[in-house]
């Protein structure tokens, strides 16, 4: 093998083994013309190995390349892989993994949770809380010894303590004010109703009642509405009777509407004596002579004004009248009593 030299710029440079052999030519000339006397000693320094400045430097800056037999061999050697060629990873693996592990978890959080509900360690612990929470409550003096209510005419003292739940002794911090507002304003007496915890043993109650406003007939059974058509007492108390009365489904809805516009005429609302909800579209007035007052499904008022006019000109409502029938448009439809239509025909034949 013959090594070849090559520079920086990719250019290939002489083998160096001419050259030595010329330096030492003319190292030796120019020896031998500076002291040929020393033959001798010339000749005892071929024997050592020469140096030359320029051959070191060119090696230096330069890189030397063995050509071998093997030329196609690469310059660099890659690696060799272990194990040969990985495989491909199977599409189904990953999702099977995935779901594998959403029914591991689903099983241990059922599992746990079944631990949970047949041991009541809920309830357990929670029990267990008051008990301590009523010790601490019993030591520092901090327990339920008087409720104050303020605001109370109608609402039973004995339902506000029902839905309070609240006994002399329990502990004041065990008392949800929220709570307790929440659930006194589902009786029917009251509207609206505020609760707090006075330190260190009062619970004060302040609530505001509804006004009744009408009786409310359905399906039979008679109650107590307010304005707002709420359902306040279900019992048709003796107190209550001078109410006017509404009948039928929507008439605690519409009552205060209707009795808005009777109460323009004074004189024909007082002699009113229930109001009755007809498809939840119009309205029968029912006076106390037992006179029936069909009031139309649009312009109900208007026809209140026309009865009420016909009223102090003929005073209709006292005579034997059955009913009278105010959907028409441009007329009114009076039916009399048997015995006054009987009269009347007999009257109008002779005539």
């Amino acid at each position: 093998m013959r090594p070849i030299t090559i520079d920086k710029e990719d250019r290939v440079i002489p083998s160096t083994a001419g050259s030595r052999k010329a330096t030492s030519k003319n190292g030796g000339l120019i020896k031998s013309l500076r002291g040929g006397g020393k033959k001798k000693k010339a000749a005892k320094r071929k024997t050592e190995p020469g140096f030359s400045t320029g051959a070191a430097f060119s090696r230096l800056g330069s890189m030397t390349v063995g050509i071998t037999d093997r030329v196609s061999a690469p310059f660099r050697s890659e690696k060799s892989r272990r194990g040969g060629r990985r495989k491909p990873t199977p599409a189904w693996r990953k999702p099977a993994v995935i779901c594998g592990g959403v029914l591991l978890v689903a099983i241990i959080i059922g599992g746990a949770t079944n631990f949970i509900v047949r041991a009541e360690l809920f309830e357990k612990s929670a029990l267990w809380i008051d008990e301590q929470q009523q010790a601490l409550a019993e030591v520092f003096g901090l327990t339920v010894q008087q409720i104050s209510v303020v605001g109370r005419d109608k609402t039973s003292g004995d339902d506000i303590l029902h839905v309070l739940d609240v006994d002399r002794g329990d502990s004041i911090l065990g008392v949800d004010p929220e709570a307790a507002r929440e659930r006194l304003e589902t009786l029917g007496w009251i509207e609206s109703a505020s609760v707090m915890r006075r330190y260190p043993d009062e619970i004060f109650v302040e609530i505001t009642e509804r006004r009744p406003y009408a009786r409310w007939q359905i399906d039979g059974k008679t109650g107590v509405i307010d304005r707002t058509g709420a359902l306040v007492s279900r019992k048709d108390e003796a107190a209550f009777r001078y109410l006017p009365k509404v009948v039928g489904v929507g008439a605690n809805d519409h009552a205060a509407e209707l009795f808005d516009m009777l109460a323009q005429t004074p004189e024909l609302f007082t002699r009113l004596d229930s109001a009755v909800r007809i498809r939840d579209r119009r309205w029968n007035l029912e006076f106390k002579n037992d006179v029936l007052v069909l009031l139309p499904e649009k312009g109900a008022s208007q026809a209140w004004k026309q009865l009420y006019q016909i009223q102090n000109e003929q005073k209709i409502l006292d005579k034997d009248v059955v009913a009278i029938d105010l959907r028409g448009k441009d007329r009114m439809y009076v039916r009399l009593k048997d015995e006054a239509a009987k009269l009347r025909r007999l009257a109008g034949n002779d005539t």
